[in-house]
Protein backbone atom coordinates (compact mmCIF):
# COMPACT_ATOMS: atom_id res chain seq x y z
CA UNK A 1 0.00 0.00 0.00
CA UNK A 2 2.85 2.35 0.98
CA UNK A 3 4.63 1.59 -2.30
CA UNK A 4 1.46 2.46 -4.28
CA UNK A 5 1.09 5.76 -2.46
CA UNK A 6 4.77 6.51 -3.08
CA UNK A 7 4.34 5.73 -6.78
CA UNK A 8 1.37 8.10 -7.03
CA UNK A 9 3.35 10.78 -5.20
CA UNK A 10 6.29 10.33 -7.56
CA UNK A 11 3.98 10.66 -10.59
CA UNK A 12 2.46 13.86 -9.19
CA UNK A 13 5.89 15.32 -8.44
CA UNK A 14 7.08 14.45 -11.92
CA UNK A 15 3.97 15.98 -13.52
CA UNK A 16 4.33 19.10 -11.41
CA UNK A 17 7.95 19.35 -12.41
CA UNK A 18 7.10 19.07 -16.10
CA UNK A 19 4.35 21.67 -15.73
CA UNK A 20 6.76 24.06 -14.02
CA UNK A 21 9.32 23.51 -16.75
CA UNK A 22 6.64 24.16 -19.40
CA UNK A 23 5.64 27.47 -17.82
CA UNK A 24 9.28 28.41 -17.27
CA UNK A 25 9.84 27.96 -20.99
CA UNK A 26 6.52 29.18 -22.44
CA UNK A 27 4.88 31.19 -19.67
CA UNK A 28 5.95 34.63 -20.88
CA UNK A 29 4.94 33.87 -24.47
CA UNK A 30 1.54 32.59 -23.39
CA UNK A 31 1.06 35.70 -21.26
CA UNK A 32 1.90 37.97 -24.17
CA UNK A 33 -0.47 36.07 -26.46
CA UNK A 34 -3.27 36.50 -23.91
CA UNK A 35 -2.45 40.19 -23.56
CA UNK A 36 -2.45 40.60 -27.34
CA UNK A 37 -5.83 38.85 -27.63
CA UNK A 38 -7.25 41.08 -24.88
CA UNK A 39 -5.96 44.19 -26.69
CA UNK A 40 -7.47 43.07 -30.02
CA UNK A 41 -10.83 42.25 -28.44
CA UNK A 42 -10.85 45.54 -26.53
CA UNK A 43 -9.93 47.50 -29.65
CA UNK A 44 -12.74 45.78 -31.59
CA UNK A 45 -15.39 46.78 -29.08
CA UNK A 46 -14.02 50.33 -28.84
CA UNK A 47 -14.11 50.63 -32.64
CA UNK A 48 -17.59 49.11 -32.79
CA UNK A 49 -18.93 51.61 -30.25
CA UNK A 50 -17.16 54.46 -32.03
CA UNK A 51 -18.56 53.41 -35.42
CA UNK A 52 -22.07 53.13 -33.98
CA UNK A 53 -21.77 56.56 -32.37
CA UNK A 54 -20.42 58.07 -35.59
CA UNK A 55 -23.21 56.47 -37.66
CA UNK A 56 -25.82 57.79 -35.24
CA UNK A 57 -24.39 61.31 -35.48
CA UNK A 58 -24.33 61.08 -39.28
CA UNK A 59 -27.93 59.82 -39.31
CA UNK A 60 -29.08 62.79 -37.22
CA UNK A 61 -27.25 65.18 -39.51
CA UNK A 62 -28.74 63.49 -42.57
CA UNK A 63 -32.27 63.71 -41.14
CA UNK A 64 -31.84 67.43 -40.53
CA UNK A 65 -30.61 67.91 -44.09
CA UNK A 66 -33.55 65.88 -45.41
CA UNK A 67 -36.05 68.09 -43.58
CA UNK A 68 -34.50 71.17 -45.17
CA UNK A 69 -34.22 69.74 -48.71
CA UNK A 70 -36.45 71.11 -51.47
CA UNK A 71 -34.93 70.37 -54.87
CA UNK A 72 -33.78 67.30 -56.76
CA UNK A 73 -30.21 68.50 -56.30
CA UNK A 74 -30.71 68.75 -52.53
CA UNK A 75 -31.99 65.19 -52.28
CA UNK A 76 -29.33 63.83 -54.62
CA UNK A 77 -26.61 65.46 -52.50
CA UNK A 78 -28.03 63.92 -49.32
CA UNK A 79 -28.17 60.48 -50.93
CA UNK A 80 -24.49 60.77 -51.86
CA UNK A 81 -23.12 62.43 -48.73
CA UNK A 82 -25.01 60.29 -46.21
CA UNK A 83 -25.03 56.99 -48.09
CA UNK A 84 -26.03 54.10 -45.84
CA UNK A 85 -28.44 56.09 -43.67
CA UNK A 86 -32.25 55.91 -43.72
CA UNK A 87 -32.37 59.59 -44.67
CA UNK A 88 -30.20 58.96 -47.73
CA UNK A 89 -32.51 56.15 -48.79
CA UNK A 90 -35.55 58.39 -48.38
CA UNK A 91 -33.75 61.11 -50.33
CA UNK A 92 -33.43 58.73 -53.29
CA UNK A 93 -37.20 58.26 -53.27
CA UNK A 94 -37.81 62.01 -53.08
CA UNK A 95 -35.32 62.73 -55.87
CA UNK A 96 -37.00 60.10 -58.01
CA UNK A 97 -40.46 61.52 -57.34
CA UNK A 98 -39.39 65.07 -58.24
CA UNK A 99 -37.58 63.88 -61.36
CA UNK A 100 -40.73 62.05 -62.46
CA UNK A 101 -42.82 65.19 -61.84
CA UNK A 102 -40.33 67.12 -63.98
CA UNK A 103 -40.72 64.58 -66.77
CA UNK A 104 -37.13 63.31 -66.52
CA UNK A 105 -37.86 59.59 -66.60
CA UNK A 106 -34.23 58.57 -66.99
CA UNK A 107 -33.18 60.46 -63.86
CA UNK A 108 -36.18 59.16 -61.92
CA UNK A 109 -35.31 55.57 -62.84
CA UNK A 110 -31.67 56.13 -61.91
CA UNK A 111 -32.48 57.43 -58.41
CA UNK A 112 -35.06 54.74 -57.69
CA UNK A 113 -32.71 51.98 -58.87
CA UNK A 114 -30.38 52.87 -55.98
CA UNK A 115 -33.12 52.66 -53.36
CA UNK A 116 -32.81 49.82 -50.81
CA UNK A 117 -35.95 48.35 -49.25
CA UNK A 118 -36.52 49.73 -45.76
CA UNK A 119 -37.87 47.95 -42.67
CA UNK A 120 -40.74 48.60 -40.27
CA UNK A 121 -44.27 49.90 -40.99
CA UNK A 122 -43.05 53.30 -42.25
CA UNK A 123 -40.39 51.57 -44.33
CA UNK A 124 -42.99 49.29 -45.90
CA UNK A 125 -45.06 52.30 -46.97
CA UNK A 126 -41.96 53.90 -48.49
CA UNK A 127 -41.12 50.62 -50.27
CA UNK A 128 -44.64 50.53 -51.68
CA UNK A 129 -44.34 54.14 -52.83
CA UNK A 130 -41.11 53.34 -54.68
CA UNK A 131 -42.81 50.45 -56.48
CA UNK A 132 -45.64 52.85 -57.24
CA UNK A 133 -43.32 55.47 -58.72
CA UNK A 134 -41.71 52.82 -60.88
CA UNK A 135 -45.20 51.82 -61.96
CA UNK A 136 -45.97 55.46 -62.86
CA UNK A 137 -42.79 55.56 -64.94
CA UNK A 138 -43.86 52.40 -66.75
CA UNK A 139 -47.25 54.01 -67.51
CA UNK A 140 -45.46 57.08 -68.93
CA UNK A 141 -43.43 54.74 -71.12
CA UNK A 142 -46.65 52.97 -72.17
CA UNK A 143 -45.34 49.70 -70.72
CA UNK A 144 -48.64 48.67 -69.14
CA UNK A 145 -47.61 45.08 -68.40
CA UNK A 146 -44.70 46.28 -66.28
CA UNK A 147 -46.91 48.93 -64.69
CA UNK A 148 -49.44 46.29 -63.67
CA UNK A 149 -46.73 44.14 -62.10
CA UNK A 150 -45.23 47.09 -60.22
CA UNK A 151 -48.58 48.35 -58.90
CA UNK A 152 -49.34 44.81 -57.74
CA UNK A 153 -46.02 44.74 -55.88
CA UNK A 154 -46.78 48.16 -54.43
CA UNK A 155 -50.13 46.97 -53.08
CA UNK A 156 -48.48 43.94 -51.45
CA UNK A 157 -45.44 45.75 -50.00
CA UNK A 158 -47.27 47.34 -47.06
CA UNK A 159 -49.92 46.38 -44.54
CA UNK A 160 -51.24 49.95 -44.57
CA UNK A 161 -54.84 50.01 -45.80
CA UNK A 162 -54.62 53.37 -47.58
CA UNK A 163 -51.49 52.25 -49.40
CA UNK A 164 -53.17 49.00 -50.43
CA UNK A 165 -56.29 50.79 -51.71
CA UNK A 166 -54.26 53.44 -53.52
CA UNK A 167 -52.20 51.03 -55.57
CA UNK A 168 -55.00 48.56 -56.20
CA UNK A 169 -56.91 51.52 -57.65
CA UNK A 170 -53.95 52.34 -59.92
CA UNK A 171 -53.72 48.68 -60.89
CA UNK A 172 -57.41 48.66 -61.80
CA UNK A 173 -56.98 51.70 -64.04
CA UNK A 174 -54.06 50.03 -65.82
CA UNK A 175 -56.21 46.97 -66.46
CA UNK A 176 -58.95 49.23 -67.79
CA UNK A 177 -56.43 50.86 -70.14
CA UNK A 178 -55.44 47.38 -71.28
CA UNK A 179 -59.09 46.59 -71.97
CA UNK A 180 -59.30 43.94 -69.23
CA UNK A 181 -62.40 45.09 -67.38
CA UNK A 182 -62.77 41.82 -65.46
CA UNK A 183 -59.38 42.23 -63.78
CA UNK A 184 -60.10 45.89 -63.07
CA UNK A 185 -63.35 44.95 -61.38
CA UNK A 186 -61.57 42.30 -59.34
CA UNK A 187 -59.14 44.92 -58.03
CA UNK A 188 -62.00 47.04 -56.72
CA UNK A 189 -63.65 43.97 -55.20
CA UNK A 190 -60.40 42.92 -53.53
CA UNK A 191 -60.15 46.28 -51.79
CA UNK A 192 -63.71 46.07 -50.48
CA UNK A 193 -63.26 42.44 -49.43
CA UNK A 194 -60.15 43.32 -47.43
CA UNK A 195 -61.42 46.66 -46.12
CA UNK A 196 -65.26 46.76 -46.07
CA UNK A 197 -65.19 50.39 -44.93
CA UNK A 198 -64.36 51.32 -48.53
CA UNK A 199 -67.59 49.78 -49.89
CA UNK A 200 -69.40 53.09 -50.27
CA UNK A 201 -66.46 54.61 -52.13
CA UNK A 202 -66.36 51.78 -54.67
CA UNK A 203 -70.11 51.17 -55.03
CA UNK A 204 -70.26 53.20 -58.25
CA UNK A 205 -67.20 51.46 -59.69
CA UNK A 206 -68.15 47.87 -59.01
CA UNK A 207 -70.55 46.33 -61.49
CA UNK A 208 -72.16 43.04 -60.53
Amino acid sequence: MANKVQEQTDVMVEAKGKLELFFDKWGNKILWVLVAVAIVVGAYFIYKNYAASKHEAMSLEASAALNAAETIEDYAAIATKYEGTEAANTALYSAGALALDAGDLAAAKSYLAKYQNAEGPAGEILNASVYGLRGDIAVEENDLQSAASLFRQASEASRDELTFARFMDKLARVYEAMGDDAKAQQCYKDVVAKYPQYASFYENLIRE
